[in-house]
């Protein structure tokens, strides 16, 4: 699954972008944050004047700092905080019913759809498989290469996990929320589903407040972008990082995007090499490895949330499995994909007026 920083996806946005299309004049806000979900966050917006977009921007970081607080699995909530529990003291309390505010149990609302959607191929409660992982990407060895002794303790380590008891409950209660999990292994991560759930809520909050001409880039892989103020065109081209060029580079870009967002998994930003294959961050339940089927898998389509999700459990699916499950829902959901496979082919099936030009 992927937690702190992700795919970077090269998106071919300037200030020329924000010339004015409207009668009343319309300034440029950009703002950037640092300390909310381990990640760069950039969101970039019209409005008419200082006060209004302060007022936005306000509603923003409250936004932010709550989906950070309340997803966190790596600290507790602070003394003074006003939440119930977060990610972090939920898994101090394997088995306990805990009452939980209502945009935490939301968000684990929409994680466990998820999971009924791919068949068991997104799921939030596999955190111990997932720390595995990272404590090998994050060992400093020697050409980024795992030496044998500690791959085979990391397999040993997974194989000694048994997920066959994961799980949690959710309840409501008379306006009150609930959960409980359950599973001696069971450890909550959110990781895969945080980032893009609360770029969704402020792309949902800017357009309640009318407003036409946004971008939100959640570490670059996770965006929404609305309509481009540029004057000649209303849709936004996005490149695509080279997951395997030596320097930093697009394959190839994304055109005609609009009012969609675009969310992109990929295995070259954290990843370690045993047997020159890559071993990254995106765990598959069903293995409780990291798979080797693509290098990026990037999806187009209405829910920055949803797609935040769908990109993790779709970079652990098998080739057939991968189509199989495309065939059933990519027209309902209105998903569009691009492929960048193990073996640097790329697959593509896009909606509407999208399109790829690989460079």
């Amino acid at each position: 699954m992927k937690k702190v920083m992700l795919l970077m996806i090269g998106v071919l946005l300037t200030l020329s972008l924000f010339s004015c299309k409207e009668d009343k004049p319309l300034v440029a806000y950009n703002y950037n944050y640092y300390d909310y979900m381990n990640t760069f966050i950039t969101v970039n917006f019209m409005t008419y004047d200082d006060q209004t977009a302060a007022s936005y921007e306000s509603h923003i970081v409250d936004m932010l700092s709550m989906y950070h607080d309340l997803t966190d699995n790596y600290r507790d909530l602070s003394i003074d905080s006003t939440y119930l529990e977060n990610i972090y003291s939920i898994n101090q309390k394997i088995g306990q019913q805990l009452e939980i505010d209502e945009p935490l149990y939301r968000i684990l609302e929409e994680a466990k759809s998820v999971e009924t959607l791919t068949d068991g191929y997104f799921d939030i409660t596999i955190g111990k498989a997932i720390d595995v992982w990272k404590a090998l990407i994050e060992a400093n060895y020697d050409n980024n290469i795992i030496p044998d002794v500690n791959y085979h303790a990391a397999l040993d380590t997974i194989n000694a996990l048994d997920f066959s008891l994961n799980g949690f409950n959710l309840s409501e209660i008379d306006g009150h929320y609930y959960i409980q999990t359950q599973g001696e292994n069971t450890k909550l991560d959110l990781g895969a589903i945080a980032k893009g759930y609360a770029t969704q809520k402020i792309s949902n909050y800017l357009s309640s407040e009318g407003v036409k001409y946004y971008f939100i880039n959640s570490g670059s892989s996770s965006l929404y972008l609305a309509l481009n103020s540029n004057v000649d065109r209303d849709y936004f081209n996005i490149g695509l990082t080279c997951p395997i060029c030596d320097q930093s580079g697009t394959y190839g870009t994304v055109q005609n995007v609009m009012n969609q967002s675009v969310t992109t998994s990929g295995d070259y930003e954290q990843f370690v090499l045993h047997n020159d294959l890559r071993y990254h961050h995106i765990v598959s339940p069903v293995t409780k490895m990291p798979m080797q089927y693509y290098h990026t898998v990037t999806l187009i389509g209405d829910d920055a949330g949803l797609l935040d999700a769908l990109s993790t459990a779709l970079f652990s699916m098998p080739n057939d499995i991968f189509n199989a499950w495309m065939d059933t829902h990519q027209n309902e959901l209105n998903l569009s994909y691009i492929r960048f496979n193990y073996d640097e082919t790329i697959t593509q099936s896009l909606l509407g007026d999208l399109v790829f030009e690989r460079n």
